[in-house]
């Protein structure tokens, strides 16, 4: 009896320490179950917010390459419109050799008609479009709208998109001709430039985002107030992104709903994560940690300055590389390198707190003194970056940059009965300008910052 005691004993012993290793087990392997649940979790949207992020640039590039476009076929129609306003008469006799050469050097250009007392007399090309020689704009008030509204505006007026009886959509340039130009006040009648709307969309892929549900509304340039012609309704309600297109004398709403789903392949790669953690239960804390390490530093290169919700380093130089890239169209741009003068002394004085203040004060003003269609960064410190589209000229983009100046530095932050006022230097760089890569482009800007500063 006594030998079958201290025999039991250590078999309690083993039995008791295989409980208590079970326990542990269950007891660490329900955490280590949440922890694999939470970092599935992040990758997931991780995977989801780098998805929404390159569709948005692609918009952004997008948006800007229909609104150039768009820009540039109207400016041509302009140009046909100021030959007409000299001589109405002698342009009318020459219409077809004027008229041809403006559809041959535009991009998207269907055809141009030409309307003296609002009733059409000549239109190219001719075949297909029969049926409209002699059509008077007054016997169908739809169009006579359009027409009307260019005659008030005494300027072009962009009408549509609207579906042509020929076939196809079109956007329709109506440009009004006066015999007292520059006065404006003797009607001859109106100049109609038919803008292919498929090929210009299609041009400019704006409809072709992989990933994204793109709605545009704002029919003849009401913007939020016109229309939806393009995508659903419902896109504007559920939208993660809504912005502006500019046009001639109008706008149209931009909106955006982004397919951020995990594909098979990488939800069956987060699995196969989860699985090896429980196969390598000693490493959970260390998986754990170089994961969460991980997570971090990608959080910290997101595409947000995490004190001014700015766009970052990061993305304005992706950005950048896209917009400059030898597969994009060459744009037109400016790119502005922003330094705070005196910021140190500020932190110095009044603390980070104040500087803090500072900053996002700077940010907000120079959101609020560009285009919807631009794009304002934190680059680090107190250095911020503007990427301003569809400049062509040194002057514009310095009235920009006084206008810039004019609104960040009439702000204030009040701090122990002290008025801080912003005050900035500006550096500015056109992207014809230089070797032609990003790198080149930030150094010649931040050369002229520096210059200007210098001037104090």
């Amino acid at each position: 009896m006594q030998f079958n005691l201290k025999l039991g004993k250590p078999l309690a012993i083993k039995k008791r320490s295989s409980l208590i290793a079970i326990i542990l087990y269950i007891v660490g392997l329900i955490p280590l179950l949440m922890v694999a649940a939470w970092i599935g979790a992040l990758v997931e949207e991780r995977i989801k917010q780098s998805t929404k992020d390159e569709a948005l640039t692609e918009l952004l590039l997008a948006k800007s390459s229909l609104e150039a476009s768009l820009f540039r076929d109207v400016f041509l129609s302009d140009s046909l419109a100021t030959v007409f306003s000299i001589d109405p008469e002698e342009a009318s006799k020459n219409f077809e050799n004027i008229g041809s050469r403006l559809i041959e050097r535009s991009q998207n250009v269907r055809n141009v008609g030409i309307a003296p007392n609002d009733v059409v007399e000549k239109i190219l090309p001719l075949k297909g479009n029969e049926r409209a020689v002699g059509l008077d704009f007054r016997t169908v008030p739809s169009q006579y709208k359009t027409v009307k509204a260019a005659r008030d505006l005494k300027d072009v007026f962009l009408a549509g998109p609207l579906e042509l009886v020929q076939g196809g959509r079109a956007v329709i340039a109506r440009l009004p001709i006066f015999y007292d130009y520059p006065r404006s006040e003797n009607y001859w009648g109106s100049i109609s430039v038919v803008i292919d709307y498929d090929r210009l969309m299609n041009s400019a892929g704006l409809l072709d985002i992989e990933n994204a549900k793109v709605a545009l509304r704002g029919v003849n340039g009401l913007g939020e107030k016109g229309e939806v012609f393009e995508g659903d309704k419902l896109t504007f309600e559920q939208s993660d992104y809504q912005g502006t297109l500019i046009i001639p004398n109008g706008e149209w709403a931009v909106a955006a709903k982004f397919d951020a789903t995990v594909t098979q392949t990488q939800s069956l790669l987060i699995d196969i994560g989860r699985l090896s953690l429980l196969f390598l239960y000693t490493l959970v804390f260390f998986g754990t940690f170089m994961l969460w390490r991980s997570y971090r530093i990608e959080r910290s290169m997101a595409n947000r300055d995490a004190l001014t919700q700015l766009f970052n380093r990061r993305f304005s130089l992706s950005y950048l590389e896209n917009l400059m890239s030898k597969r994009k169209p060459k744009k037109h741009f400016y790119v502005l390198v922003i330094d705070l003068n005196r910021f140190k002394e500020v932190n110095d004085k009044y603390g980070h707190d104040v500087g803090d203040s500072m900053l996002q004060l700077v940010a907000n003003g120079l959101e609020k003194s560009v285009r919807a269609s631009d794009i304002v960064a934190r680059m680090g410190g107190d250095e911020f970056l503007v990427v301003v589209n569809r400049v062509e000229t040194e002057e514009a983009i310095t009235a920009i940059i006084e206008n810039i100046k004019k609104n960040v530095e009439s702000e204030s932050v009040e701090v122990s009965g002290s008025i801080l006022k912003p005050s900035l230097s500006i550096g500015f760089a056109s992207n014809t300008e230089g070797a032609g890569t990003p790198k080149d482009l930030l150094k010649l800007a931040d050369q002229r910052m520096y210059e200007d500063k210098s001037k104090g």
